[in-house]
């Protein structure tokens, strides 16, 4: 049995900010690190380039091997984690090997949804061998549909080069609908099908039977023959570590405003913790990079007793899809009580600010050029009053507005 003052388990923004964090700090704790893939943390967002073989693997890679010891980790990769008894403070690893713990960070993201498997040329995307399956089965694939209108599919389906066919399924109206509204989703669709994407909205796969290629039966009644099927139908926090040591659980983690659990010596971070959204103050799993890693700075202060407190997260995706950048900051809903909307596809630049029954800005999305996003996100975190329409015409505008009110 091996004993650490701080234990991480998970390998990505998470867990990497919070190894950040800790030796900013401390340089004297000791910290492991598990995670259950063999190899230094990677950017999953860029895995649709590497499958689309527009940047090769090692550009994936966020850190070297010699990171980890130099940030005076000790490392377990390759190893899954599959006990937890926090009155203990003891972690036990599929290899039999048990972990001690003073403070324990579970930052383990999330799952691909399941999907009936069955074919070789069917992958979910959430891990390095998925992108390694996919990009050897999209390589000579002609025609590739895509199951799920999300950041995982709608990304690698823009990444294919131009005269492969290209399905999108959607189940529900629309495509993004969990991080758009509908007119900036509908603007999209336009796009979409004008790079000659064939959408298939408010339908499903019924079936999928194996033949020379892939035969899809439709939910609408309609059929496909696909070379390879990529599922992306949303992701699962990994809760289950979490469920079986007694923490509380709801759709993730459950987190305080400090990241911590219900046991005062774990704490979530990341995909996998559920804590209080920014702008609506309900409990959400925000799902985001930028959440991830200030959820893992604020959970190793406080491991390392600190005291820091998060004051919510925050809907912060930046993403391009078939040559257009798009970015979905805050609260970005038909439901917000008032909205501006200024510019438009066909002039590369289209902005829809969000506001609440304060005018205040709640959220922002953000079509065409996106260097702006991040005063958006600025402005949402100071519960900023909208400054007028003319701020959306250009980013010097906003620039200039938040040195005002520095």
């Amino acid at each position: 049995m091996l004993q650490f003052d701080i234990v991480i388990v998970g390998n990505s923004a998470a867990g990497l900010q919070a190894i950040r964090t800790i030796r900013r700090h401390d340089r004297t704790v000791s910290v492991a690190l598990v995670d259950r893939e063999p190899c230094p943390a990677y950017s999953r967002v860029l895995t649709p380039y590497f499958i689309g073989g527009k940047t090769p693997r090692e550009n994936l890679y966020l850190v070297d091997l010699p990171f980890y010891d130099e940030m005076g980790v000790t490392t377990f990769f390759g190893k899954n984690a599959v006990s937890l008894d926090p009155e203990r403070r003891e972690l036990g690893l599929e290899d039999g090997m048990t972990l001690r713990f003073g403070s324990l960070l579970l930052a383990m993201g999330s799952e691909a949804r399941p999907f009936k498997t069955g074919s070789r040329r069917i992958s979910t995307l959430r891990h390095m061998a998925d992108a390694e399956k996919l990009a050897s089965l999209l390589q000579p694939a002609k025609s590739v549909t895509a199951l799920g209108a999300g950041l995982v599919s709608v990304p690698v389906l823009s990444h294919l080069p131009r005269d492969v066919e290209r399905h999108l399924i959607v189940a529900s109206g629309r495509i993004f609908s969990r991080l758009l509204d509908a007119e900036s989703a509908l603007l999209l669709e336009e796009h979409f099908e004008a790079s000659g994407v064939i959408l298939h909205k408010r339908d499903d796969i019924t079936e999928v039977l194996e033949g020379e290629r892939l035969q899809i039966s439709l939910a609408s009644g309609g059929t496909l023959a696909t070379d390879a099927l990529v599922v992306g139908k949303g992701v699962v926090p990994n809760t289950r570590l979490a469920a079986g040591a007694g923490l509380a659980v709801k759709d993730g983690i459950l987190v305080d405003e400090r990241c911590r659990t219900s046991h005062p010596a774990v704490y979530a971070a990341g995909d996998a913790a559920q804590g209080k959204d920014f702008v609506t103050g309900e409990t959400t799993v925000q799902g985001n990079w930028i959440t991830a890693v200030e959820q893992g700075e604020v959970a190793a202060c406080n491991m390392l007793g600190l005291q820091h407190v998060y004051e919510g997260s925050m809907k912060n995706n930046i993403t391009e899809v078939f040559g257009l950048e798009v970015a979905a900051i805050g609260f970005c809903s038909d439901e917000a009580p008032r909205c501006v909307v200024h510019g438009s596809l066909a002039s590369g630049r289209f902005r829809k600010v969000f506001l609440d029954e304060r005018d205040r800005v709640i959220g922002a999305v953000v079509i065409g050029e996106t260097n702006d996003s991040g005063l958006y996100y600025q402005m949402v975190r100071a519960r900023l009053p909208f400054p007028g329409k003319r701020a959306l015409q250009g980013e010097n505008r906003y620039a200039g507005f938040m040195r005002q009110i520095a």
